[in-house]
């Protein structure tokens, strides 16, 4: 059954999966940019005694993170824009944004083996992905 925003040969599948593969490297690329700026705060401060919260490059970490996965999700709203239908853009902006949270971790193996550099090719890898990918999206050469 289709929507009066679908025609019956539209096949979104595409344009979702290119989607998530979108929101998943752009926000691969945005932690690994936090955890760089976390790695040069922690460079220019002397070494932390402990858990402290209060200090900078916890904050960053803390907002750094919820940040790059809400831009995730926002950007990923964007690109899947053709869906025309909220409660779709919705659900794929939300998987892009948490999984771009959960492939986070991705960061940590770069970080101790390459250290700062390593996270900034990184990133550098995966924002050329993410603009490669949306230019595909919109050109309708994915979906």
């Amino acid at each position: 059954m289709t929507t009066d925003t679908e025609s019956p040969s539209e096949d979104p599948f595409g344009l979702v999966l290119g989607g998530i593969a979108f929101g998943l490297v752009l926000g691969l690329a945005l932690q690994a940019l936090v955890g760089f700026a976390v790695r040069t705060a922690q460079a220019s401060a002397p070494p932390a005694g402990g858990l402290d919260l209060n200090s900078l490059p916890a904050r960053i970490l803390l907002v750094g993170t919820a940040v790059a996965a809400l831009a995730a999700g926002m950007a990923t709203w964007r690109v899947v824009s053709p869906l025309r239908h909220p409660w779709r853009q919705g659900m794929v902006a939300i998987l892009a944004g948490f999984g771009s949270f959960a492939l986070a971790v991705v960061t940590l193996p770069v970080d101790r083996l390459l250290g700062r550099p390593g996270l900034i090719v990184l990133a550098l890898v995966a924002g050329f992905s993410a603009v490669w990918l949306a230019r595909r999206l919109r050109s309708g050469a994915v979906g």
